[in-house]
């Protein structure tokens, strides 16, 4: 059984390889520019507008003290993340069989969406392990009711998830929506409501309360941390309805499946069955990840990553297919060709995306990426800061930009780095490095003083081409 394990662990392990091989999202530069604050501050201080927990962030600022500070270092978190993922099938062998366990840890350590995020420092790969990890939780409360252990594990994976991302209201309303569904076809509870159980989830309940209490409040130095977060959950409910320039329609996950993802499509197509016919806690997997879907297609906002939130359900789904077909009363050479075609088309995509081409346009995975072509401007930067250290003290950088991001992270270290809008340029333009935008060019380049060299390079999607000023150096 360890050795059909094995490749998949080298395989989820290959992620490591080359992590600095896309350039720096705005995402990821307002992660490590939050950790910056951290170090600064000596805590996160809660912003609701940021729509994401404390947690992530002081994981981020443990593996940059040890380790240093660099956009790999952060995605090494999230790699980490990705391989608990992906071994986690492991933890439901007793509900879904050995089979089933080992095709969905395999789909996971292939799939395009796991590959690309697990390598991207974001919230969603901790989010999906937390959400995989409440369920299995919850699931040995059904079947064993509650004890000091499962009490534990509720309540801290329950404090996990709202220390991560405010959305986790979403699956929690779709664990209690699909528990009251299985109660009426059933009629009869699918646990038992008797005093244990009341005082068991009161003590789970509490445990993820102090968890989310001590999160928020930064261990009781950001004493507003609370408040912000109830009132998190306004900003959030405005942001789902009316997308903030992230809206997509209903339909938007079918395309992504569909072009990217065969094994989550295969769960979708199999849910209505596992719904019906599925047996114990599938039926509650197949219940709640259609509700969870559901919630997701019926908000407006999306985006790629957040289709991880409920696409592990689909996995379980389909491996759970797919291991009927390497029974002995099934085809096994079925199971095998269908399984073939799905892991080998998710293997080459995920080659694509991750490493061929991480900054190619009009892929759906690379969503507001930075070009490889504008990293290349600012690492002539870094490499003079590397070798002359005390440039980060004295180097004058000056931004004229309507989009700067990822750059308060790039040139975090830089401190005399000053960035201005259009209204608020500074009459003189004279820093050892200016950059403008190519917008702007006509109106702010005449405000240059000194002798300089001029470089075109893309920023990122949606942002304006930059033009790139440097001092000569030498006649």
């Amino acid at each position: 059984m360890l050795i059909r394990w094995l490749p998949i662990l080298i395989l989820a392990l290959f992620r490591f390889w080359d992590l600095g091989a896309r350039p720096v999202h705005h995402d990821e530069a307002v992660n490590g520019w939050f950790v910056d604050g951290i170090f600064s501050r000596g805590y996160y201080s809660y912003d609701p507008q940021n729509y994401h927990g404390p947690f992530f962030f002081y994981i981020l600022t443990l593996f940059v003290k040890f380790f240093g500070r660099s956009v790999e270092v952060m995605r090494a978190t999230t790699v980490l993340a990705g391989v608990a993922v992906t071994l986690s099938p492991w933890l439901f062998r007793k509900w879904i069989g050995n089979t089933a366990a080992w095709i969905a840890a395999l789909i996971f350590a292939v799939s395009p969406a796991m590959v690309f995020y697990s390598r991207y420092a974001i919230h969603e790969m901790f989010y999906m392990l937390s959400i995989i990890l409440f369920f299995y939780n919850w699931i040995r409360v059904r079947e064993e009711g509650f004890s000091f252990r499962s009490i534990l594990g509720f309540g801290l994976t329950l404090g996990l998830l709202a220390g991560i991302k405010e959305n986790f209201v979403l699956y929690g309303g779709s664990i209690i929506l699909a528990e009251g569904i299985l109660w009426a076809i059933d009629r009869r509870p699918p646990l038992r409501l008797d005093r244990k159980f009341w005082t068991g989830l009161g003590g789970g309940f509490a445990i993820g309360s102090v968890f989310i209490f001590l999160c928020f409040n930064a261990f009781f130095l950001d004493e507003e941390g609370m408040r912000k977060f109830f009132h998190a959950f306004e900003l959030w409910s405005e942001t789902g309805t009316k997308g903030n320039g992230h809206q997509k329609p209903w339909d938007y996950w079918f395309g992504l499946m569909a072009g990217y993802e065969w094994a989550f499509l295969l769960g979708l197509i199999t849910l209505p069955y596992y719904a019906f016919r599925g047996k114990g806690p599938v039926r509650l997997l197949a219940w709640s990840t259609a509700i969870h879907f559901l919630g997701y297609s019926v908000v407006a906002y999306k985006t790629p990553w957040c289709m991880l939130s409920f696409a592990w359900g689909f996995v379980f789904l389909a491996s759970i297919a797919l291991s009927t077909l390497f029974t002995s009363k099934g085809p096994a050479f079925a199971g095998w060709g269908l399984l073939s075609i799905l892991t080998v088309k998710a293997a080459v995509q995920s080659w694509e995306v991750s490493w061929r081409n991480p900054d190619q346009d009009g892929h759906p995975y690379i969503y507001g990426q930075t070009y490889r072509d504008f990293i290349d401007q600012t690492d002539v930067v870094l490499r003079e800061v590397s070798e002359r250290p005390g440039l980060k003290d004295t180097l004058r950088v000056q931004v004229i930009s309507a989009y700067t991001w990822p750059l308060p992270y790039v040139l975090g270290e830089i401190k005399m780095t000053a960035y201005h809008g259009r209204d608020n340029a500074p009459a003189v333009l004279d820093g050892d490095w200016v950059m403008i935008d190519q917008n702007f060019e006509q109106e702010f380049a005449p405000r240059l003083r000194g002798s300089y060299s001029r470089f075109e390079a893309r920023s990122r999607q949606w942002a304006y081409p930059m033009v790139f000023f440097k001092k000569k150096q030498g006649p």
